[in-house]
Formats: C-alpha cells, structure tokens, sequence
C-alpha cells in the first residue's frame, strides 16, 4: 500500500522514529517498494554525526520527534532497492538494480540516492580519510542481494588512533551504568588540551 514503514537492521520498526524520511517514502508514486539504505542526521560541517542519530533513535514523544526532525532532520541514503513494484530484483547484479534505483528515486529531498564509484575504490578510500568519515563498502558489481555480511561486500573502516590522557567521565545516561563516556585530552607544548 501507500504506507511506508522504516526498519532497523534487527527488524525493529523505527518509522515513528523518522517521520520526515516516512513522508518522503509515503509520497513517492509507486505502490511497492523495498529499499535498503541508511538513516543519517549530518552536524553543521553536513558530516554523518553517529551521536545525532543516537539522540534521535532514543526520542519517544510525537513532540519531541517532530521537533528533532526539523532541528536535526534525517536523511535516507538509499543504496540498493530488493523489489519495485511486483518484481523481485535481489538475484539481479547490483549495478542493475542501482541504475534503477537513480531513476526512481527524488532528486532533492530527505531520500538520497548512494552513489558509487567504480575503479577507485583507493581514491574514494583516501578522500573519505581526508574528510574524517567513518569508512566505504566494497561491493562487487554483478553481485545480487543477500543479507548479512558477504565476501561480494566488504565493510572498510577508516582507523583513526592516537594517544590520550583520561582526564574524566561524564554521568550515565539512560541504560549506562557506572559512567557515560570518558574525557580526553591530548599534550601541547607545556599543557593537556581537551580532545
């Protein structure tokens, strides 16, 4: 039917969650669609912030969802589509289904289309590094959907370390106990400086 629903990856419905991408679904002019992609809600540089969508994931009040999704709204960024109306596309090769993915989906609005690149896979990666983003996944392009991991995509996470000094915790916050997070710092010449 008309009536989009919105599901975490471990089937948990999160549609009332993220109504501003739901009403984008819902308005699309197509009776079926099974799409797979990532919700994001960007910082003010319009990177994915990990700790905005954890704000978001755990509002429960129609008031506070709906203002969250004005002051830090979600975004969709669509990835591959399993089936289009009375078709099922998850034994077609990726590239397939994502060319007709491109032309069904808005060119503006809170569903993006996931672009890829093909051939460089190193530059993409280098280039996702420079910009401090968590990481790209490999997919090979004649490959079909299967849910799960799969050596036809393989997850590449950008590794970022360094040294710090634990110089406090936060309180716990919801289901935590003992503390929330730590508080790091790194050396300067002559002081620690919070990181």
């Amino acid at each position: 039917g008309k009536k989009p629903h919105l599901y975490y990856r471990r089937g948990n419905d999160s549609t009332a969650v993220f109504p501003e991408v739901a009403r984008a679904l819902g308005a699309l002019p197509y009776g079926s669609l099974v799409l797979d992609g990532e919700v994001v809600v960007k910082d003010e540089a319009g990177r994915p912030s990990f700790q905005r969508l954890q704000k978001r994931a755990q509002l429960s009040r129609a008031i506070d969802i709906e203002r969250a999704s004005v002051e830090m709204p979600a975004t969709l960024h669509v990835f591959d589509l399993l089936g289009f109306e009375e078709f099922d596309l998850r034994s077609q090769p990726l590239v397939e289904r994502k060319a007709i993915l491109r032309e069904i989906l808005p060119r503006a609005g809170p569903l993006r289309f996931a672009d890829h690149v093909e051939g460089k896979g190193k530059e993409l990666y280098e280039q996702v590094h420079a910009r401090r983003l968590e990481g790209i996944v490999a997919k090979k392009a004649d490959s079909p959907y299967r849910p799960g991991r799969s050596a036809d995509w393989l997850k590449m996470r950008v590794e970022r370390t360094g040294d710090f000094v634990v110089v406090g915790y936060t309180r716990p916050e919801g289901s935590r106990a003992g503390f929330g997070g730590l508080v790091l710092a790194v050396y300067e010449p002559g002081q620690l400086v919070y990181v």
